[in-house]
C-alpha cells in the first residue's frame, strides 16, 4: 500500500444532522450551567482520564496508536496480520487509512469496510450511511438507509454491556430522537468520561450565527471542561481559537501547545515546529531537535529543511537523541475512535 496523502483530517462519521433536535438552544444553558457546577474542575488533571477505546497490551492498541500519529505504514503492519484472520475491527481501521490513497487500493478498502460491517462492526456499517461524505466519494452505490439501521442496533447490543460510545450512538441514532434526550445523551457519555460529543457541541455552539454572546461563552468553558481533563481534540479546537485571533505568542496558545505536545496531539506538534523554526531565540541546534522531533513522532519533516544540523557526528548523535527523548516522553493515550479517525485523500 502506497500512501500519497494530500490533505488529512480528523473526522466524524456520526451525521446526527441540523435539525430541530440538535441544533443548540438557548434552554441548554441552563442545562450545561447545571452540569460544569456539578462537575467543578478549574485545572488541568493530573491524570489523563478520557474513555480511550484501546489501551496498551491489548491487540489494536500500536496499530490505532501510530494512525492516531499519522504513521500509516507501521500501522497497516500491525493490523493487516489481524485483519487476514477477519478481525472486523482492524479491518475497519485499515480500511480507514486505505480508501483514498490509491485507484487500486481504494476498492479494496471498500470491501474491507463492507465485511467489517457485515461481521458485526457498527461503526463500518454506518460508513455506508447515504449522509455519509466519504461513503458518498468513494462508494456512492454502497450507501443506503439499511446500514444505519443495521450500525444503531449493533451499537444498542453493545450498549448493554455499558460501552460508553454505545450508549450515545444507539441514542443519537433513534429516529424518534427529542433534543432533550440528545442533550442528556452528550452529558451522559462526558459524565463518563467520552467527551467527543461535548466538544462537537461546543464548537457547533460557538460557530453557530445564531448563538448569542452567553452560548458562546458557555461553549469555551465546555471546552475547557474537556481540556482540564486532557481531552486533545478540546485543546486543539482552544488552540485554534487562540491562532485565529492571531495569539499564538501568547501564553493561553503556549500553554496548550504544551499540553497538546505531551498528549500526542499532532496540531500541537505542528504549532510546536512553526513556532521553533521562527524563535530567533532559539539557537540552530535548538530548532533542528524541535524539527527532528516533530519528524520522529508523526512524520512530518516540513521543518527540517529549514535548520542546520549540527555538523559534529556526536553533536547530531547528541541531537538525535534529545529528540527522541521529547519524543519518548509522549503519554500513549489513543483519543481517536471508530466514529473520529484520521483520513487521508
Amino acid at each position: 500500500m502506497k500512501f500519497k496523502i494530500l490533505i488529512i483530517a480528523l473526522v466524524s462519521i456520526i451525521t446526527v444532522g441540523c435539525t430541530e433536535v440538535t441544533t443548540p438552544q438557548q434552554a441548554d444553558i441552563k442545562v450545561f450551567k447545571k452540569f460544569l457546577s456539578e462537575n467543578p474542575i478549574s485545572s488541568v488533571s493530573p491524570t489523563v482520564d478520557i474513555a480511550s477505546i484501546y489501551h496498551q497490551g491489548d491487540p489494536l492498541f500500536e496499530g490505532v496508536l501510530n494512525i492516531q500519529r499519522k504513521l500509516w505504514g507501521k500501522a497497516e503492519k500491525t493490523l493487516q496480520p489481524l485483519a487476514d484472520k477477519k478481525n472486523p475491527e482492524a479491518m475497519y481501521w485499515l480500511a480507514t487509512i486505505t480508501y483514498g490513497s490509491s485507484i487500486y487500493d481504494t476498492p479494496k478498502a471498500g470491501k474491507m469496510l463492507m465485511e467489517a460491517a457485515e461481521l458485526g462492526n457498527p461503526y463500518a456499517a454506518l460508513f455506508f450511511s447515504p449522509d455519509s461524505r466519504y461513503c458518498n466519494m468513494y462508494f456512492k452505490k454502497q450507501c443506503s438507509e439499511k446500514w444505519v439501521e443495521k450500525a444503531q442496533k449493533l451499537f444498542a447490543e453493545q450498549a448493554k454491556t455499558g460501552d460508553v460510545r454505545a450508549v450515545y450512538y444507539s441514542t443519537i441514532l433513534k429516529p424518534d430522537l427529542t433534543h432533550e434526550q440528545y442533550i442528556n445523551a452528550i452529558i451522559n457519555a462526558a459524565d463518563n468520561h467520552y467527551y467527543y460529543p461535548l466538544v462537537e457541541y461546543s464548537n457547533i455552539l460557538r460557530k453557530s450565527e445564531s448563538s448569542n454572546q452567553e452560548m458562546k461563552e458557555i461553549a469555551i468553558e465546555l471546552l475547557n471542561y474537556a481540556r482540564f481533563y486532557n481531552f486533545v481534540p478540546a485543546i486543539e479546537s482552544l488552540m485554534k481559537i487562540e491562532g485565529k485571533h492571531k495569539r499564538m505568542n501568547g501564553s493561553i496558545y503556549k500553554e496548550l501547545m504544551t499540553q497538546g505536545i505531551s498528549l500526542g496531539s499532532n496540531y500541537a506538534w505542528r504549532g510546536y515546529r512553526i513556532l521553533s523554526i521562527e524563535d530567533d531565540s532559539l539557537s540552530e541546534k535548538d530548532k533542528y531537535i524541535a524539527a527532528k522531533a516533530t519528524e520522529l513522532f508523526n512524520g512530518d519533516d516540513f521543518a527540517i529543511s529549514f535548520t542546520h544540523p549540527p555538523k559534529e557526528k556526536e553533536a547530531l548523535i547528541a541531537a538525535n537523541k534529545k529528540a527522541q527523548e521529547k519524543v519518548d516522553s509522549v503519554k500513549k493515550v489513543i483519543f481517536i475512535d471508530g466514529a473520529h479517525y484520521q483520513v487521508l485523500y
